[in-house]
Formats: C-alpha cells, structure tokens, sequence
C-alpha cells in the first residue's frame, strides 16, 4: 500500500502554513506522534477582522493588543480550563482553525537523531527538538486547536523552493504568532538556581535598589544564594545563544517570547529587565561573585574527586551582550512599530557573532528583520554560491538606500571569496562595540532600566552631499566616482586578537609632511582622533576632549589617582583600562609628526580635572580603538584603517595603500590597486577630513573626480 505524502504543496496566495498538534505523551520508551496540517493565515475569525480593521495597529503591536485585551464579552468555553496558562482561550483564536505557537530551537548535531510518528509516519528530528516536543506535549494546550509551529517537521526540507519561499515568510510566521517558545536546552541541576537568580534581579529592577544590592553582594557574595552565578552564566553560555536564526525569531516574537529550559519557564519581559538590571548595576560586580564561586566549586572537587577543573574566573559576555543590546532592544522597537530599521553594518555585527550551519544563513536568516524594501528583494537561493550571496545583498543595499554605505564594511579577507566591496559575512575580524553608532560605555549615558538605543544615524560625511555613482556589472565589478586622497604612510601596532598589540609590526612613517602647520596642531588632531572626533550623543569633540592626553598610561598608574579623586566608575575598570593601556605601551615609540607618541601625554591628571570628562574620553576611545589601527599618511595626516586583528601580517592595511573619497560614503575608504581595478580595503578616518573638507581640493584642482572600479 502506498504511503501518503506528508507534504503537499502550499499555497502562496492564502498565506498558507502547515503546523502540529502533539499528541498526549505516552512513556518515555514509547515514540512521540504527532499530526501536521495546513491551514492560512488569512483565515481570520469575523470577531478579529473587526478588530484589525478598527485597529491601527500592524504586525507584532497588533497580536500583543489582542493578547491583552481584557474583554468581559469574552466568555471562555468548557474546554478552556484544562489549556496552559500561555495558550489563548477559545474565544481569543485569531483563525477560524484556532491559534498557533512558534518554537524557537537550536537544531544541534545532525548526526544525534531521534524517530517521531508524524500523521502515522515515522521520521527522524534532530534529539534537541524531539526533547523539546516531547516536553511540550505534556501541555494539554497543543493537543486541541492551538498548534505548533516548528520549521523542521512544517518545512519540506527537501523542497529548496519551498524551504526558500517559507524563510521569506519568517517576519509572518514569528511576528504573527501568539506565542514564542524559546527552548534553549534540557534542564540541568543547577537550573533551577538560575531561574532562581533572574526572578531576583527582576524583582530588584522593580524595586529600585541597584545600588544597594550591589554593595550588599561585594560584602556578602552568597547574598543572592550560593551557586547561582554559576549557574546564570552557564544558562548564558548554551548554544541556543550562538545560533543565528534565534536572533530573528526573538526579536520577532518580542513580549510574546516565552524562555523555557525544561521544566522552567520565564518571561521574556521579565528575563530581559534581569539582564538589563545586570548591566546598569552590577556589571563590575558579577566577576567577583563568579570568580568565589568557580574557587568553591574547584575546591569541591578537588574534595571530593581528587581533582577541579581550573576554574574560569570571568565571564563569556557574549550572550548577555546579544540579549542587552540586540534582542530586547531591537524586539521592543519591533513591537512598538520601530521606525529605523538596522543598517548593513549592525546586521553584520549580529551575524558575525552567531553561529549558522549555512554561510548564506548569514543573510538569509536575518531576512526577518531588515528593512521590508531590502527583504523584499530578498528571494532565498540555496543553489546560489555564497559570495553571490554576499554580492546580491551588498548591492541590493546601495541600490534601495541610494548610498555606498556598505563600502565601509567590505575588505578582501575573507573565507568565500566574495568581491571585495562586498562585505563578507563570515570574516571574524569585526568589533561591535567599536562603532560610533553605540552609546557609549559609562555610567552617565545609560537609562537605567531600558536597552540602549543604538542612534542609526552616520556620524560623517566625508564627500558632502554629493550623490553616488555607481554601475554594477555581472555582480562581480563595482565601477563609482570619486577621488584619490592621500597615502598611508605610518602604521601602528596591529592587534593581535582582542586583547593583545603586535609591536612588531608597527610601520614607522617616512613621510615628514605637517597637515596641522605646528606642535599644538598636532596636539589637537591627536586628541580628536583618539576619539574619532565624536563624543556621547554622537557630538563633535571640543578642547574639553584633550583631557585624554593627560589619561594615565597604566591602570597601576591612573588608579590611586581615580580613588584620590573619588571618581568610582574609572576606580573599577581595572578589568577594561588594558585597551587604554594595552594600546599605549605597544606604541609608545610611534612616530608621530617626528615625536614618539608617549611625546604627546602625561601620566598626571590636573586639579580641578571633570571625572565627566574624563569618562567620556576613556569611552570613546575604548570605542575607537576597536578592529582599528592607528596611522599616519604621506599628506601629514592622522587617522585609522582596518584592522584584522585575526589576520597574519600580509593580510592588513599596508604601508603606501591608498586613501579615496567615495561619492555617496560618508567615509574614506582604503583601496589598493589589483590587476587594473582595485580591492576595497575597508573604511578609513582621516583627522580633519570627514566633514567634507576634502571636498575643497577639488574645487581647487589638488584632486580630481576619476571612475574607481572594485573587483
């Protein structure tokens, strides 16, 4: 007898889904069933149709609204009283075929597989998901009406059209849902002390007491109970963090978002206030606490078997930092409508810091979230070679936004071969928190309690107002206007991964050219371009600024003066100050206009000196210095290129590279020549030249406009 087909094909124009329902749970020797069928989107019951079309609310704002409406005509049925708590009420269904939940998962090993029944059939499911299925289908809510959506078993993964069709639809399918169920894994024994933990820190946001929790935490580490740092950021640490397509689905789901870890569950609300509350008052903190309970617990077992593991003193920030400032915030701005949409560089940010099985997921998997002009001209193509990829979303950007603003983020270095004013997705050599766009670090530009707002706005605009000109051909040739520059000439220590400086390969100038005429010139433009010349609220510095070349070279040096002074927040950066001082001790013999650069600073700071001041350089050029690499050029002008800090010598910026002005860039570019054309070499800053001041040495003849061609 022939098997019928589990998949037949969707119909687009009915916005057609398929989803599950699970099947009571058995035992745990028994295989779990389920059934999978199709319904639409656009089946909506006549009570929500009036309600959207009195409504003028959209998307994620829009299911929230219905979520929380508290309508006494709505009389729950019998059956109601046996759903979970999460699940909506008869009443509430949005479809005529009842209401649905989204599952958010990390797909894990393929080669760990378990075996389901679905509609009768046996397949196998990754043993991350079958656990989490199996989990759910104790919830007597996903055995009814109210389905579940689950991209491996709704998905004809051996349908690529399909599979293509189906991952443009993500904004629908996760903005649309009722709920969001985030599983990041199997519960453990100390999971429960972190969950324990979260509802702490949110309870503490509530009430307002940052401040005193965290001296009463320096004087008593066990105060929140003993175990659960430990136990918090090992649950931060789960690879459900690190996988891509999570980013999307949360940000999507935003306050529907339920986190789950086996038996425990959380808010998303509520899991987000913790982590925020964690930043704003106890980020200087938390490595203390962690550090005495990694001790204790190396101790204990060495105790009791003989042996500990060498205990891991701080914390792996990552996962924190992607809740903080990506998930939560960009969620938020989601549901309330947002308006600005993340630029080409932050989606490369987020994609650089999650893991995908799939390099063109990079892309594809953001789909959901970009701005609906660029995923509208987004088709998902797995047949297409990953730099075409790569070329097609570059280009789509400049072509929708009318600007070569992805320029900045493209250099040659990468695994896929993609042209090199083509930003490749997988090169690991970019540093979020190194763009000018991000509030800066300290404690007087954060609102307590609320994500950071990331301004999207370009800081520059180093070729004024004049269009861009650009012609593609074959995806793989960028010809555009513009003009040459200058030179680099010198070149400071390169970085050696995140926290160390490669002295050896500093390049000293040979050039003797002043483009600031004197001695105070220089001293000027070194103190702005220590801090790319922007401060907080993304103002341009002013004399104030020039407190950084009185900014101690050592935390040994600048810490009994900070104390002295009283200035806390600078007392307590003894775990950060190494890119302050880190950076200054590599190049201390860097020639700059003819003097090392130790020339140029002192190690004391003055009477009278503004701990604000003094903050707020520290911030910036902590900021600055990231993925950067400090430089001089043939014209007599300081600045910053590229740095590929996970890069062998060959493959930076080099001395005698090139400096353009791109029409339609808001900042220099380094190129250099390559076979006729030229390779983009990323974004370059040139003290004094990123106002559009250059614009002058065309109209005095020093430059003139040519056609640039990238390969």
């Amino acid at each position: 007898m022939p098997i019928t087909p589990l998949y037949y094909p969707l119909n687009e124009d009915e916005e057609e889904i398929r989803v599950i329902n699970l099947e009571p749970y058995a035992s745990p020797s028994s295989l779990l069933r389920c059934t999978i069928e199709t319904v639409s989107l656009r089946s909506f019951t006549p009570k929500y149709q009036d309600y959207m079309s009195m409504s003028s609310d959209s998307g994620r704002m829009l299911a929230a609204r219905w979520k929380n409406l508290q309508d006494t005509s709505m009389i729950a049925t019998p059956g109601d009283a046996a759903m979970d708590k999460d699940s909506p009420e008869h009443s509430r269904h949005r479809y005529l075929w009842g209401d649905y939940a989204a599952l958010s998962y990390v797909w894990g090993d393929p080669g760990q597989t378990c075996s389901i029944f679905v509609n009768g059939q046996v397949i196998q499911i990754q043993q991350n998901l079958e656990g989490a299925l199996r989990t759910l289908s104790s919830r007597a809510n996903f055995h009814s009406r109210y389905k579940l959506w689950v991209d491996a078993v709704c998905i004809n993964q051996q349908d690529s059209q399909e599979r293509g069709r189906q991952i443009g639809k993500m904004r629908n399918i996760y903005g649309d849902t009722w709920e969001v169920i985030a599983w990041i894994g199997e519960d453990d024994h100390d999971t429960g002390l972190a969950f324990d933990l979260i509802d702490a820190l949110s309870e503490a946001s509530f009430k307002g007491c940052g401040e005193l929790l965290e001296e009463r935490l320096r004087e008593d580490p066990d105060y929140l109970g003993r175990g659960c740092w430990i136990a918090l950021h090992d649950l931060m640490i789960r690879q459900y963090w690190h996988r891509l397509w999570i980013i999307q689905e949360v940000i999507l789901g935003s306050s529907s978002v339920v986190l789950r870890c086996g038996r425990y569950s959380v808010p998303w609300t509520t899991f987000c206030q913790a982590i925020c509350f964690l930043f704003d008052y106890l980020w200087n903190v938390k490595d203390a606490v962690l550090r005495r309970e990694r001790r204790e617990s190396s101790l204990q077992n060495e105790q009791h078997l003989g042996h500990g593991r060498p205990p891991d003193n701080t914390w792996q920030t990552t996962g924190l930092h992607l809740v903080y400032r990506n998930l939560w915030a960009l969620g938020r701005k989601e549901e309330h409508g947002g308006g600005h949409h993340m630029s080409f560089g932050q989606l490369l940010d987020i994609a650089n810091a999650a893991a995908s099985q799939n390099s063109r997921d990079k892309v594809y998997g953001l789909v959901g979230i970009m701005d609906p002009a660029i995923a509208d001209n987004v088709v998902p193509d797995y047949t297409l070679p990953t730099s075409k990829v790569y070329a097609a979303i570059a280009k789509t950007f400049m072509l929708t936004h009318g600007n070569l603003e992805p320029l900045r983020e493209s250099n040659p270095w990468g695994q896929t071969k993609s042209p090199s004013w083509a930003a490749d997705w997988t090169w690991d050599g970019r540093v979020r928190h190194g763009r000018l766009t991000v509030t800066i670090w300290g404690p007087y530009w954060r609102s307590k309690g609320v994500p950071p707002d990331d301004r999207l706005a370009t800081p520059y605009c180093a070729s004024g107002d004049m269009k861009m000109e650009a012609y593609f051909f074959n995806d793989s040739l960028l010809t555009c206007r513009g003009f040459l520059l200058d030179e680099v000439d010198g070149l400071a220590a390169r970085e050696a991964g995140y926290f160390q400086w490669a002295p050896e390969s500093i390049r000293q100038p040979k050039s003797d050219r002043n483009a600031y005429t004197s001695a105070l010139g220089v001293a000027e433009a070194l103190f702005r371009a220590l801090i790319s010349d922007r401060v907080a609220e993304g103002f341009k510095a002013s004399e104030r600024h020039a407190v950084i070349l009185n900014m101690p070279s050592s935390f040994k040096i600048a810490e009994p003066q900070f104390r002295d002074l009283e200035w806390a927040w600078l007392s307590n950066q003894r775990g950060y100050y190494f890119r302050w001082s880190g950076w200054r001790k590599a190049n201390r013999s860097f020639q700059v206009m003819g003097k090392p650069l130790d020339h140029y600073f002192s190690e004391d700071i003055p009477v009278g000196a503004s701990e604000y001041d003094y903050t707020e350089v520290y911030s910036c050029n902590n900021r600055t210095g990231q993925g950067r690499r400090f430089m001089t050029t043939t014209n007599g002008y300081l600045g910053w290129v590229l740095d590929n800090m996970h890069g062998n010598d060959e493959n930076q910026v080099r001395s005698g590279d090139l400096i353009a002005i791109v029409l339609g860039c808001s900042t220099p570019i380094a190129i250099r020549p390559c076979g006729g054309y030229f390779q983009v070499l990323g974004e370059a800053y040139i003290q004094g030249l990123m106002d559009g001041e250059a614009l002058d040495f065309l109209e005095s003849g020093q430059c003139a406009l040519r056609d640039f061609t990238f390969c």
